[in-house]
């Protein structure tokens, strides 16, 4: 879906350059240059030089002219410091007055896109955020070190915005932060995600030729600090995360601040206790056999699985039904594996067989 490609934008014209008799679309120009030369500035002076090149999605192609992502060291945060975030949702001609569909993108022999198309049309019903420069705001995520996983999610993120006007601004105003579970970042992963206005060192906002830009950051978050944010709230939960020296960076798979102890899985002897686990999210709630296999949500066919197991045979599955849609499985076995009298699963063993067979052993820990 990314494509690597230069500003599409122009240095601004200096000002003796400039006719007194401007056009209302050289105005629009000349601002949305003068936002797009402030918001850089910014962005180098409080995080770190700009990259060369800006990431641009190929299904926004048209949608969001000059918009993109970038991905840059941030040594002014500190040495070890990586920001990955958008770079065009606060600029004047936003937000976005079409949404783009049917999108086909062609790939080459080695799986990289050669050529996209889709279908524009106008949106019936334009955002409006008066006040605000655009959509009031760039949306970030902050790591330790360079990653590709980032880029999925701000993927996500962008389009959510643009193509479904989400309003991030409005809902993480609204109810101090939010939450999304299960995001797809690529390969086999998953994040659970916090959204929140940006705390310091980063600033909360930035002041823009067209108004005040504030910054949203996106921090990972385990299952059981998701449940708990739901009683205790969303910035709560973020200062347990500063304290516990997680502040706003993100790294899926970390232990949780909440039971930083995790579950000794080999000691549940009992369904109930499985499911008092998996009301505090500690442990997932899967299908032996998958429900879109015809599997039922009865006592039987529910496995409690900690989360990265449970993500693993959910891969798998997906692998399975790939098949099973092109009528090439007709035959799935799970075996679930147990230590001991523990009621949690040490290991699942998948045989999917048919025209095509597959076989998985899943370790749930």
């Amino acid at each position: 879906m990314f494509n690597w490609l230069r500003s599409s934008k122009s240095s601004a014209t200096p000002e003796n350059d400039i006719t007194e008799n401007l056009t209302a679309e050289d105005e629009a120009e000349q601002l949305w240059q003068t936002v797009y030369d402030a918001r850089a500035a910014a962005y180098t002076a409080q995080f770190g030089p700009l990259p060369n090149d800006i990431l641009k999605m190929m299904n926004l192609s048209g949608v969001w002219p000059g918009g993109g992502l970038y991905q840059l060291a941030a040594p002014q945060l500190s040495a070890t410091s990586w920001l990955t975030s958008s770079f065009g949702l606060s600029n004047p001609d936003m937000p976005a007055t079409i949404v783009s569909e049917e999108i086909v993108t062609e790939h080459d022999e080695l799986g990289r896109p050669v050529r996209t198309s889709m279908q524009l049309r106008g949106k019936e019903n334009v955002a409006t955020y008066p006040g605000r420069p655009g959509y009031g705001y760039e949306f970030m995520v902050l790591t330790h070190e360079q990653a590709e996983w980032p880029l999925w999610l701000l993927q996500w993120a962008v389009n959510s915005e643009i193509q479904q006007d989400v309003d991030f601004l409005g809902r993480v105003d609204k109810y101090q932060g939010m939450t999304v579970e299960d995001i797809y970042v690529g390969g086999e992963q998953m994040v659970n995600i916090l959204i929140t206005r940006a705390r310091a060192p980063l600033p909360a906002s930035i002041k823009l030729p067209n108004g005040e830009m504030s910054l949203l950051l996106a921090t990972t978050i385990t299952d059981d600090e998701m449940i708990w944010s739901k009683t205790n709230g969303r910035n709560a939960l973020m200062d347990i995360l500063q304290k516990a020296g997680v502040g706003q960076y993100s790294l899926p798979d970390r232990p949780s601040v909440i039971h930083p102890q995790g579950v000794d899985y080999a000691s549940i002897k009992s369904r109930e206790q499985a499911e008092a686990l998996a009301e505090q999210g500690l442990l997932r709630r899967g299908f032996l056999f998958p429900l879109q296999f015809g599997g039922q949500d009865v006592d039987f066919n529910i496995a409690y699985m900690p989360r990265q197991g449970y993500m693993r045979k959910l891969f798998a599955d997906k692998q399975v039904n790939e098949l099973v849609q092109q009528g090439q499985i007709q035959n799935y076995e799970a075996h679930p594996e147990y230590l001991g009298d523990s009621f949690i699963p040490k290991r699942i063993r998948i045989q999917a067989s048919g025209d095509a067979s597959l076989k998985f052993d899943i370790d749930m820990y």
